[in-house]
């Protein structure tokens, strides 16, 4: 076989194997439905005492609660390493004084960037808390119960 025998032979092999590389390539998968994106919510006046409470989900979420009692979930750009243990945080608003998705929050001079504030709704009450009734100071406690006797044994 000599070089211009040699060429076609392998263009048509290369083109060959193109169209079979091509052809999974132009099968498309099913479609897929759109994951439910939520709407992005905003805390307005958070400079202002917007901001009412706060609690630590875990290093890369949180949720906070506004001034009029709604709560949203702020999950951060990445890890917030002391955010589990932190004691207060601050809170980086807008220039406008609102506090939203391109917000970020400060824990022990670590700045933690926001990707999304959405509503939610109010967490479950912390573990160990109980309502204590104040009793007046001048009220008589009241007698400790009697034990129930122990059962007769026939």
């Amino acid at each position: 076989m000599n070089r211009k025998e040699i060429w076609p032979a392998a263009l048509i092999a290369g083109l060959c194997a193109a169209a079979a590389l091509a052809v999974p390539a132009t099968a498309a998968p099913p479609a897929k439905t759109p994951a439910k994106v939520e709407p992005q919510a905003q805390i307005p006046f958070a400079d202002h005492h917007g901001i009412y409470d706060w609690r630590v989900v875990n290093d890369h979420e949180l949720l906070i609660q506004s001034e009029g009692g709604t709560w949203y979930k702020a999950t951060l750009m990445g890890t917030c390493f002391d955010l589990p243990f932190a004691i207060r945080i601050g809170f980086t608003t807008n220039p406008d004084g609102s506090f939203d998705r391109f917000s970020s929050i400060l824990v022990r001079h670590q700045r933690c960037p926001l990707t999304s504030l959405v509503a939610t709704t109010a967490p479950a009450a912390k573990p160990g808390l109980r309502k204590v009734e104040a009793v007046p100071e001048n009220a008589k406690a009241a007698p400790p119960a009697k034990a129930a006797p122990p059962p007769k044994k026939d």
